[in-house]
């Protein structure tokens, strides 16, 4: 089968996302059973009954809570079905063999975020690359580490994460056979890694916890601790784990909870932070995604950092570290959660953001884009590109379905990226399926059931005020130009003309 690329324009380029698809890089001549055969004998072995049977999950993107994950249990006849269907390809599982394996990162990821339960069941794994196989989706956004402090895997060999525990609850123990079977499949993975939201670490090493005005470690208003982001001892840490996820064979890193705490300004007057050395938070932020860089560079893999959807509109670090200019000038990608359920009443200029999908989701990316497009033409360097996370969930009384997925997909097309991931913290996208267009090209069922984009012209007085400054200033700069050059040359002194003592 010949290989079809979907390319999409950048920079708004483009009024409707092509239907054709990106096809998978792998041979669907290996997809063609789903089930038993898809999660390899190694990893049911490994398990034996889901993991999901046993923990539930709290955490995620947008400080969400993670539902617990359907079990399902592995019958002996799955299991010798597998044994028969894997006996003759034998994958090497070395460090080398699996990085020869990993799918290359596609131009235009869509991607479906799985929980660690999600990932350490085989009945939803399953689901999941079901979805994948039959719909766009090419990519996993997968946690390797919480904001509960417990890594999703088990055989860690980092002397601190054995030390403090967060080794204790695995969520699967499968995880390399799992990256080895969405290779098989041609969906890129994405490790996910929780920063600096780490209750177990700030509990059990408090010297590497934020601290109180009063000596005592600080705690949020739900009583957890937060390590200190200027430790490099938690820097590094962090790049420890990253390296274990990348070892398995991922071939993305995503930071999470790459930010300061989100707490109010009197809670904020009594935090401190050891070492900081009068760096400025955002300055911090953009050192520590640096540093990872470097010290992962031998990977080759895009280092990206998620970050508040208000970071694409505000001016400043939004009080967390987060400055859309500094971290788009190291990131790779940024991912702004523009989930419309979390704006206020009244910004952009709707008063119930949250029914406003489309409209939403178009301003929030198109504030994210320019901004990025400004830092790189006025720097010449590369910046990151843009990768909204879309809200897949219905909550705080509105009820979300294909309709609004397929609309939030279009105003992220419209408004310049080409690339985004679906947000639902269980990781259930079964509701949504119709949103997405199929493997084969041709329009999403909800587009074939009659839906189409919203008729709507971008008011740019309501983009980021970053913007509207400086689209000020570059007027100002060019009237002035004008009347430099329209007004007459002075006239030169006269040749008799005797100058003064």
């Amino acid at each position: 089968m010949s290989v079809q690329r979907a390319v999409l324009k950048r920079e708004g380029e483009v009024a409707h996302a092509p239907l054709t698809q990106e096809w998978r890089l792998a041979s669907r001549a290996r997809r063609g059973v789903t089930g038993a055969l898809l999660l390899g004998a190694a990893l049911l072995g490994a398990c034996g009954r889901d993991q999901a049977s046993a923990q539930d999950g709290v955490g995620g993107t947008g400080d969400s809570t993670v539902t617990r994950a359907d079990s399902g249990s592995v019958s002996p006849a799955d299991t010798a079905a597998v044994a028969s269907d894997t006996s003759t390809a034998v994958p090497d599982t070395s460090r080398a063999g699996r990085l020869a394996r990993r799918v290359p990162r596609p131009d235009s990821v869509r991607a479906l975020y799985v929980n660690a339960w999600a990932a350490g069941s085989r009945s939803r794994m399953e689901n999941l690359i079901r979805i994948a196989d039959e719909t766009e989706i090419n990519a996993f956004i997968i946690d390797i580490k919480e904001s509960d402090t417990y890594l999703a895997y088990s055989d860690t060999k980092i002397p601190l994460a054995l030390e403090i525990g967060a080794h204790t609850r695995p969520a699967t123990k499968w995880l390399p056979a799992l990256i080895d079977t969405l290779n098989a499949h041609g969906i890129f993975s994405i490790a996910r890694i929780v920063v600096f939201k780490d209750r177990m670490l700030a509990e059990k090493k408090p010297e590497l916890a934020i601290r109180h005005a009063n000596g005592s470690v600080w705690k949020d208003n739900k009583g957890g601790p937060w390590v200190n982001p200027y430790d490099k001892r938690v820097w590094d840490y962090n790049i420890a784990i990253a390296r274990e996820a990348l070892d398995m064979g991922f071939g993305e890193l995503q930071w999470d909870y790459v930010r300061f705490p989100d707490v109010t300004n009197s809670a904020r007057a009594v935090m401190r932070y050891p070492g900081s050395d009068s760096v400025s938070r955002a300055d911090n932020i953009r050192n520590f995604i640096a540093y990872s860089k470097q010290a992962l560079a031998e990977y080759k893999v895009p280092v990206t950092a998620d970050i508040f959807g208000l970071v694409t509109h505000l001016e400043g670090d939004v009080e967390i570290g987060q400055n859309m200019e500094r971290v788009v000038s190291v990131a790779d990608a940024v991912l702004p959660m523009v989930y419309p359920s979390h704006y206020a009443s009244g910004l952009y200029g709707f008063a119930k953001p949250i029914a406003n999908p489309y409209q939403i989701v178009r301003l929030a990316v198109t504030d994210a884009v320019e901004r990025a497009r400004f830092v790189r033409d006025s720097t010449g360097k590369p910046v990151a590109e843009v990768m909204p996370w879309l809200e897949a969930m219905s909550i705080r009384g509105a009820a979300y379905g294909a309709a609004e997925i397929r609309a939030q997909i279009q105003a992220t097309y419209d408004a310049g990226a080409k690339s985004w991931a679906l947000w639902n913290p269980g990781s259930k996208f079964a509701e949504f399926e119709g949103a997405l267009r199929p493997a084969s090209g041709g329009p999403s069922a909800i587009e074939r059931s009659g839906w189409t984009p919203p008729a709507w012209e971008l008011p740019r007085n309501r983009l980021s005020k970053v913007i509207l400054k400086r689209e000020q200033a570059a007027r100002v700069a060019d009237s002035l130009s004008r009347a430099g050059a329209s007004a007459p040359a002075p006239a030169a002194p006269s040749a008799t003309t005797t100058p003064r003592p």
